[in-house]
């Protein structure tokens, strides 16, 4: 009889055990083991020769039911997110495993301790030039890879050259140049009693607006964009030929009041100081058309003279949120704007105050930065305009939301981006740090991957 030593029975154990986990779980079990010890590293990485890749260990920020998974698997096949697997256990385990073994070729990134939410959506940025005359390509390609590498997967040209704008939306598509989804407007339509140095469409009859809008929208724009001269019957049938061409409406308005447009159905307005005489209660409302020397583009007069528990702001904000408008304040364009004046706090506090206000009051709010005004960097700029959101004191769970799930939802697009679930185009930002701690934390990117392809970024590697 062999008698066995301590040490030997021990040794034996671990083997006998060794055997059952392979015969009960079929290997992939010791597959995903393995995996824990892999780092991730781009250089071996190959975007063309792979359709699979396997994302494992991560915390997922779930921004449709607002809450972070942990220890979760998600499956990319091409483009489209294929599965979402909690890995709570072994049964868990061995299905990872086991599609990791029929997919020898996938590339795994090991996300253990990391963060992940959906790509980031900026709803405001003239990727194409808006001056008149300012198209650059080389400068748009540049703009848009930059973006990219901040984790900004789509935006929203809010005005632009029409052919050049479309153009630029067509060669993302195609793949010719890299960069995020894009949606665009083409040329803003404008009276002729507004000098403007945008590109423009000048419109002076309902006839000749209602001609430009078919134009455009024969043209493939997403959006029509409609500008400060514009009178309310010009906006009333700029957005009627629109909608009866299945384009939305985004307006920068003046001579048309915000709770005006929303009542003829628009759909987006930009910039959240309005910039509107008719809210404007007694003497300020005459004073301000009187004196002014800047008109539509005098926001801080206007913040000046507003009274923001006014009942005037108070029905259009109710207009805002009864006819569903989405508004992206742009809070960095007014920083910057107020980085000289001598009244800045005063007027910075208004207008947190009034973009607040609109949240509280069910107002669709967007995060948007009119790149490249003032000089913003694309992406680097929307993080910053999250951080200026959450200022506000609007919830930083909301703000992601606010970047990801809700911005689908104001494009129509809420059944293919916004959101880590299945089916929906691969587009995602992992974070070496929890944005739900701090938002500043968005800017932390280990990597960015759009429609199912890792960026080779540099931002914080």
């Amino acid at each position: 009889m062999i008698k066995l030593t301590t040490l030997q029975i021990t040794i034996l154990g671990i083997i006998l055990n060794f055997i059952l986990l392979l015969a009960h779980y079929n290997e992939p079990t010791i597959v995903l083991s393995y995996l824990s010890s892999i780092d991730a590293n781009l250089t071996e990485f190959d975007n063309t020769n792979n359709d699979v890749m396997i994302i494992y260990d991560v915390t997922l920020i779930d921004v449709v039911n607002s809450i972070p998974r942990n220890n979760v698997a998600i499956i990319i096949n091409e483009n489209n997110i294929d599965n979402i697997i909690a890995i709570n256990n072994n049964h868990d385990r061995s299905n990872i495993g086991e599609f990791i073994k029929n997919n020898s070729h996938a590339i795994l990134v090991n996300a253990t301790g990391k963060y992940l939410i959906p790509g980031l959506i900026d709803m405001h940025a003239h990727v194409a030039g808006v001056l008149e005359n300012s198209f650059n390509y080389s400068l748009a390609v540049e703009t848009l890879s930059t973006l990219l590498d901040h984790g900004v997967t789509t935006i929203r040209n809010p005005g632009g050259p029409t052919e050049k704008s479309i153009d630029l939306r067509e060669s993302i598509s195609s793949n010719e140049i890299h960069g995020p989804q894009i949606l665009t407007a083409g040329e803003l339509l404008n009276s002729p009693q507004e000098i403007i140095p945008f590109v423009e469409k000048k419109v002076s009859t309902e006839k000749e607006i209602r001609t430009e809008v078919k134009k455009q929208a024969n043209m493939g724009v997403d959006f029509i964009k409609l500008y400060v001269g514009l009178t309310p019957n010009l906006v009333s049938s700029a957005i009627d030929e629109a909608h009866l061409n299945g384009i939305r409406v985004i307006g920068h308005l003046y001579s048309t009041s915000w709770a005006d447009s929303a009542n003829m159905g628009i759909d987006y307005l930009t910039h959240g100081v309005p910039v509107d005489p008719s809210i404007l209660s007694g003497e300020n409302n005459s004073n301000f058309k009187t004196n002014t020397v800047e008109g539509p583009f005098d926001h801080f007069s206007w913040l000046e003279m507003v009274d923001l528990n006014s009942q005037e702001v108070s029905e259009m904000v109710e207009s805002l949120s009864r006819n569903n408008v989405t508004v992206d304040p742009t809070l960095s364009i007014y920083e910057a704007m107020l980085s000289d004046h001598p009244n800045s706090k005063h007027l910075w506090n208004k207008i947190m105050e009034l973009t607040k206000k609109m949240y509280d009051s069910d107002v669709n709010i967007m995060a948007g930065t009119d790149i490249p005004n003032f000089g913003l960097v694309p992406g680097k700029s929307l993080h910053h305009e999250l951080e200026l959101l959450v200022g506000t004191g609007i919830p930083q769970h909301e703000v992601i939301r606010i970047a990801t799930i809700n911005a689908a939802r104001s494009l129509e697009l809420e059944d293919e981006i916004g959101a880590i679930e299945l089916n929906r185009q691969a587009d995602m930002v992992i974070l070496s740090s929890n944005p739900l701690d701090d938002i500043r934390n968005t800017q932390d990117i280990y990597m960015v991957i759009n429609n199912g392809k890792i960026i080779d970024n540099t931002l914080s590697r």
